[in-house]
Protein backbone atom coordinates (compact mmCIF):
# COMPACT_ATOMS: atom_id res chain seq x y z
CA UNK A 1 0.00 0.00 0.00
CA UNK A 2 1.56 3.56 -0.64
CA UNK A 3 0.66 6.81 0.62
CA UNK A 4 1.49 10.46 -0.25
CA UNK A 5 1.82 13.10 1.57
CA UNK A 6 3.08 11.54 5.03
CA UNK A 7 4.46 13.78 7.31
CA UNK A 8 3.48 12.11 10.29
CA UNK A 9 3.21 8.53 11.15
CA UNK A 10 1.50 6.77 14.32
CA UNK A 11 1.91 2.74 15.08
CA UNK A 12 0.76 0.49 17.38
CA UNK A 13 0.91 -3.54 18.04
CA UNK A 14 -0.05 -5.97 20.14
CA UNK A 15 2.35 -9.30 19.09
CA UNK A 16 3.62 -7.51 16.29
CA UNK A 17 7.02 -7.16 14.99
CA UNK A 18 7.55 -3.66 13.10
CA UNK A 19 10.62 -2.87 10.60
CA UNK A 20 11.01 0.76 9.67
CA UNK A 21 12.71 2.59 7.48
CA UNK A 22 12.99 6.17 6.30
CA UNK A 23 14.39 6.48 2.55
CA UNK A 24 14.66 9.60 0.09
CA UNK A 25 10.92 8.69 -1.52
CA UNK A 26 8.50 11.14 -1.57
CA UNK A 27 5.65 8.13 -0.38
CA UNK A 28 5.17 5.60 2.39
CA UNK A 29 5.05 2.11 1.80
CA UNK A 30 3.41 0.04 3.98
CA UNK A 31 3.36 -4.17 3.90
CA UNK A 32 2.48 -6.80 6.17
CA UNK A 33 2.02 -10.34 6.55
CA UNK A 34 -0.32 -12.20 9.62
CA UNK A 35 0.43 -14.62 11.14
CA UNK A 36 -2.31 -16.30 12.84
CA UNK A 37 -5.86 -14.38 13.39
CA UNK A 38 -4.62 -10.95 13.57
CA UNK A 39 -5.91 -7.35 11.94
CA UNK A 40 -4.66 -4.75 10.60
CA UNK A 41 -5.77 -1.43 9.70
CA UNK A 42 -4.25 1.26 7.82
CA UNK A 43 -5.65 4.84 7.59
CA UNK A 44 -4.88 7.90 6.10
CA UNK A 45 -5.40 11.00 8.30
CA UNK A 46 -4.44 14.27 6.06
CA UNK A 47 -0.27 14.41 6.45
CA UNK A 48 -0.55 11.79 8.94
CA UNK A 49 -0.95 7.73 8.34
CA UNK A 50 -1.92 5.69 11.52
CA UNK A 51 -1.34 1.82 11.98
CA UNK A 52 -2.79 -0.82 14.23
CA UNK A 53 -2.56 -4.44 14.50
CA UNK A 54 -3.97 -6.33 17.06
CA UNK A 55 -5.29 -10.18 17.99
CA UNK A 56 -9.04 -10.56 16.35
CA UNK A 57 -11.13 -10.55 19.06
CA UNK A 58 -12.84 -14.13 19.37
CA UNK A 59 -15.63 -14.54 21.79
CA UNK A 60 -14.16 -18.38 22.72
CA UNK A 61 -10.44 -19.27 22.69
CA UNK A 62 -10.13 -22.35 24.62
CA UNK A 63 -6.84 -23.09 23.25
CA UNK A 64 -5.44 -19.18 24.24
CA UNK A 65 -3.72 -18.46 20.79
CA UNK A 66 -3.13 -15.21 19.58
CA UNK A 67 -2.35 -14.20 16.05
CA UNK A 68 0.27 -11.57 15.13
CA UNK A 69 1.49 -9.66 12.25
CA UNK A 70 5.04 -8.23 10.60
CA UNK A 71 4.36 -5.32 9.69
CA UNK A 72 6.89 -3.07 6.99
CA UNK A 73 6.83 0.75 7.05
CA UNK A 74 8.90 2.54 4.35
CA UNK A 75 8.64 6.61 5.05
CA UNK A 76 9.92 9.42 3.58
CA UNK A 77 13.11 10.33 5.90
CA UNK A 78 11.28 13.79 6.85
CA UNK A 79 8.73 12.62 8.78
CA UNK A 80 7.81 12.31 12.33
CA UNK A 81 7.25 8.77 14.29
CA UNK A 82 5.36 7.46 16.76
CA UNK A 83 5.38 4.01 17.48
CA UNK A 84 4.92 1.46 20.24
CA UNK A 85 4.43 -2.30 20.93
CA UNK A 86 3.25 -4.87 23.48
CA UNK A 87 5.04 -8.28 22.96
CA UNK A 88 6.89 -7.48 19.68
CA UNK A 89 10.19 -5.88 18.77
CA UNK A 90 10.88 -2.58 16.96
CA UNK A 91 13.71 -2.47 14.67
CA UNK A 92 14.24 1.17 12.48
CA UNK A 93 16.53 2.83 10.39
CA UNK A 94 17.00 6.88 9.31
CA UNK A 95 13.29 6.99 11.63
CA UNK A 96 13.10 10.32 13.29
CA UNK A 97 11.21 9.02 16.37
CA UNK A 98 8.85 11.69 19.01
CA UNK A 99 8.65 8.19 21.19
CA UNK A 100 9.50 4.83 20.77
CA UNK A 101 8.37 2.67 23.48
CA UNK A 102 8.36 -1.67 23.89
CA UNK A 103 6.45 -3.74 26.51
CA UNK A 104 7.84 -7.36 26.87
CA UNK A 105 9.72 -6.77 23.17
CA UNK A 106 13.37 -5.04 22.69
CA UNK A 107 13.89 -2.14 20.71
CA UNK A 108 16.78 -1.87 18.45
CA UNK A 109 17.52 1.69 16.04
CA UNK A 110 20.32 2.26 13.93
CA UNK A 111 20.99 6.09 12.59
CA UNK A 112 17.65 7.20 14.06
CA UNK A 113 16.79 10.67 15.59
CA UNK A 114 14.73 10.64 19.42
CA UNK A 115 13.06 12.26 21.45
CA UNK A 116 11.70 9.28 23.86
CA UNK A 117 12.94 5.77 23.87
CA UNK A 118 10.72 3.57 26.31
CA UNK A 119 11.60 -0.17 27.50
CA UNK A 120 9.75 -2.88 30.22
CA UNK A 121 11.33 -6.43 29.90
CA UNK A 122 13.40 -5.88 26.99
CA UNK A 123 16.79 -4.55 25.44
CA UNK A 124 17.61 -1.59 23.76
CA UNK A 125 20.10 -0.89 21.42
CA UNK A 126 20.11 3.13 19.95
CA UNK A 127 22.64 3.89 17.47
CA UNK A 128 21.39 8.03 17.26
CA UNK A 129 22.60 10.68 14.81
CA UNK A 130 20.87 13.00 16.83
CA UNK A 131 19.47 13.64 20.10
CA UNK A 132 17.98 16.88 20.20
CA UNK A 133 16.16 16.26 23.97
CA UNK A 134 16.22 12.70 24.40
CA UNK A 135 14.81 10.94 27.72
CA UNK A 136 15.27 6.74 27.47
CA UNK A 137 14.44 4.58 30.14
CA UNK A 138 13.91 0.98 30.67
CA UNK A 139 12.79 -1.74 33.39
CA UNK A 140 14.14 -5.32 33.53
CA UNK A 141 16.48 -4.76 30.56
CA UNK A 142 19.72 -3.17 29.65
CA UNK A 143 20.47 -0.20 27.79
CA UNK A 144 23.06 0.48 24.80
CA UNK A 145 23.16 4.06 23.50
CA UNK A 146 25.51 5.57 21.42
CA UNK A 147 25.22 9.37 20.56
CA UNK A 148 27.11 10.79 17.22
CA UNK A 149 25.63 14.88 18.22
CA UNK A 150 23.60 16.55 20.78
CA UNK A 151 21.39 19.44 20.72
CA UNK A 152 19.82 19.10 23.85
CA UNK A 153 19.69 17.65 27.18
CA UNK A 154 20.09 13.90 27.95
CA UNK A 155 18.18 11.23 30.84
CA UNK A 156 19.54 7.93 30.32
CA UNK A 157 18.29 5.34 33.10
CA UNK A 158 17.19 1.91 34.44
CA UNK A 159 15.92 0.00 37.18
CA UNK A 160 17.44 -3.97 36.82
CA UNK A 161 19.61 -3.27 33.92
CA UNK A 162 23.00 -1.96 32.73
CA UNK A 163 24.21 1.05 30.54
CA UNK A 164 26.43 1.47 28.00
CA UNK A 165 26.15 4.99 26.90
CA UNK A 166 28.69 5.98 24.41
CA UNK A 167 29.28 9.68 23.20
CA UNK A 168 31.11 10.98 20.02
CA UNK A 169 33.38 14.65 20.38
CA UNK A 170 30.67 16.36 18.85
CA UNK A 171 28.79 16.16 21.90
CA UNK A 172 29.19 18.78 23.89
CA UNK A 173 27.90 16.89 27.10
CA UNK A 174 28.55 17.49 31.21
CA UNK A 175 27.69 13.68 32.47
CA UNK A 176 26.28 13.14 35.56
CA UNK A 177 26.15 9.58 36.37
CA UNK A 178 24.51 7.74 39.68
CA UNK A 179 24.18 4.47 40.57
CA UNK A 180 22.00 2.67 43.44
CA UNK A 181 23.68 -1.22 43.38
CA UNK A 182 26.68 -1.39 40.79
CA UNK A 183 29.74 0.63 39.54
CA UNK A 184 30.76 3.34 37.27
CA UNK A 185 33.12 3.66 34.61
CA UNK A 186 34.29 6.43 32.14
CA UNK A 187 36.23 5.21 29.52
CA UNK A 188 38.35 8.17 27.26
CA UNK A 189 36.60 10.80 29.83
CA UNK A 190 38.07 12.58 32.78
CA UNK A 191 35.91 10.60 36.11
CA UNK A 192 36.80 13.72 37.77
CA UNK A 193 35.52 16.24 35.26
CA UNK A 194 33.54 14.01 32.90
CA UNK A 195 33.03 16.50 30.60
CA UNK A 196 33.24 16.52 26.45
CA UNK A 197 33.75 19.83 24.32
CA UNK A 198 32.21 22.44 25.83
CA UNK A 199 30.12 20.82 28.39
CA UNK A 200 26.94 22.74 27.23
CA UNK A 201 24.53 20.01 27.33
CA UNK A 202 23.16 17.75 30.31
CA UNK A 203 23.67 13.86 30.16
CA UNK A 204 22.23 12.36 33.17
CA UNK A 205 22.60 8.70 33.46
CA UNK A 206 20.83 6.67 36.50
CA UNK A 207 20.27 3.02 36.94
CA UNK A 208 19.02 0.79 39.63
CA UNK A 209 21.08 -2.75 40.32
CA UNK A 210 22.93 -2.41 36.79
CA UNK A 211 26.41 -1.04 36.39
CA UNK A 212 26.96 2.42 33.84
CA UNK A 213 29.72 2.61 31.62
CA UNK A 214 30.55 5.93 30.00
CA UNK A 215 32.78 6.02 26.60
CA UNK A 216 34.02 8.60 24.41
CA UNK A 217 33.94 7.28 20.85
Amino acid sequence: MIFENVKEVEISTVNGRLDIEGWDNDHAEVNYTLHGEAEVEVEQKGERLVIREEPKKRFLNILGKSGWAEITVRMPRKATVKASTVNGEIRARNVSFEKVSTVNGGIELENCEAGEISNVNGRVRAHLTLAKSLKASSVNGPMEVEIEELEGDAKISTVNGSIALALSDFCDATIKASRVNGAITFEGIDPENPVIGTGEFEVKVSTVNGNIVVRRV
